[in-house]
């Protein structure tokens, strides 16, 4: 059985790395991979975005899967 990623799955991995400080893996819908810590996720004219501390802010609609940066190794 296959787990289907949604938004809410991906929005909770953000979350989870600006509650403890830690690094998420963002792949994104051009396959650019990258690890960083989330600082902030906002609404803005009704879209989502993440803002980085290492890399620019994205919208969230950019976002194709997560992961735990590290030794994590759940994708979401």
């Amino acid at each position: 059985m296959t787990h289907r990623i949604d938004r809410g799955d991906i929005i909770d991995m953000l979350e989870e790395s600006i509650l403890k400080h830690i690094p998420v893996v963002v792949i994104l819908d051009n396959n650019h991979t990258f690890e960083d810590k989330v600082k902030q996720i906002f609404a803005e004219d009704g879209e989502d975005h993440v803002v980085f501390q290492d890399h620019e802010t994205i919208a969230l609609r950019k976002i194709a899967q997560t992961r735990r940066g590290g030794d994590g190794a759940s994708v979401k």
